[in-house]
């Protein structure tokens, strides 16, 4: 373990090499804007399979859409609190600023997190009781992957935790909204995007691998490593493929030769996955969070009009 005399000492010895920029604290970048596609995608998957399942409602629709973005916003602004610690046990010039933001931050995802309760509970007055289990557990999942004392995503268990909350739970919770009733056939259409969603938090961590190794930040791949994590990543993004084309050419979807396009957008990520391993290089890994983003909505889209 590393202590934090130990952290603060090697912050100042290497020119703040392992804390974040401060421009990672600006309200815009700490939404981390590309990773609403997974709500975007999870959300609107569910309201897909209602419709199909004729139980559609626009009304209903636009409230989890609302709901959902509102959440994804507050968890991605309640991850950054627990950078507290880090900018208060060391002397840096932006210390305070850093501080004032993540607190501001903060306060603005606590506000966010009401509206976006106030909105489930009318929805749970319309749909069911069901809606009211699968929405308290994605918030206190939400919470506690950066909360304590649980700080799932320190213990290595973020890769797993994300394939169920912003997986499974988000697209089975928009179809139990929207067609007000239980459908364990969603379950089978939810697994592909789960995994595509473990692979867009596997792409951050990456990343960020280095810093993380720094600040003593337990991530999974910081914890297997980044080539067991690589090898991860491609082995979600290679599955989630094969797992809606078994779905689609079984029966499960009218169009399934459309989820061959999103084959397409997975080159460019695999070949930067490859260039870093064979230069050693970790700039290139940058690229990857947003062009995961990137097949994660395509992959989405050719899911939902395949259906």
């Amino acid at each position: 373990m590393i202590s934090d005399f130990r952290v603060c000492t090697h912050i100042m010895s290497s020119d703040r090499a392992s804390l974040p920029e401060p421009a990672k604290y600006f309200f815009l970048k700490a939404l981390r804007p590309f990773s609403l596609s997974v709500t975007v995608v999870t959300c609107s998957l569910g309201t897909v399979l209602a419709w199909h399942d004729g139980q559609g409602n626009m009304v209903r629709a636009t409230m989890v859409m609302v709901a959902g973005l509102l959440l994804q916003s507050a968890v991605n602004l309640f991850n950054d609190h627990a950078d507290i610690e880090l900018w208060s046990t060391c002397e840096n010039n932006n210390a305070d600023n850093v501080l004032e933001m993540i607190r501001r931050n903060f306060l603005v995802a606590k506000i966010m997190t009401v509206f976006s309760i106030a909105i489930g509970l009318a929805l749970v007055f319309v749909s069911g009781w069901e809606l009211l289990v699968i929405g308290g557990l994605g918030l206190i999942g939400g919470y506690f992957y950066t909360g304590q004392p649980i700080a799932y995503k320190n213990r290595g268990w973020g890769v797993v935790a994300v394939f169920f909350f912003t997986g499974i739970f988000m697209v089975l919770g928009s179809y139990v909204a929207v067609a007000g009733g239980w459908s364990w056939d969603v379950m089978a259409y939810a697994v592909p995007v789960s995994m595509i969603s473990s692979m867009l938090l596997l792409s951050n961590e990456l990343r960020d691998v280095q810093d993380d190794i720094i600040n003593n930040i337990g991530t999974f791949t910081v914890r297997a490593g980044a080539s067991v994590a690589s090898s991860l990543y491609v082995l979600l993004g290679v599955g989630a493929l094969i797992y809606a084309c078994a779905i689609g050419f079984s029966g499960g979807m009218r169009w399934p030769w459309l989820m061959v396009v999103p084959i397409l957008t997975l080159i460019k990520p695999f070949q930067i996955l490859q260039l870093s391993r064979q230069t050693g290089q970790h700039k290139p890994l940058v690229q990857l969070p947003p062009l995961t983003g990137r097949y994660f909505v395509i992959f989405g889209i050719c899911m939902m009009l395949a259906i």
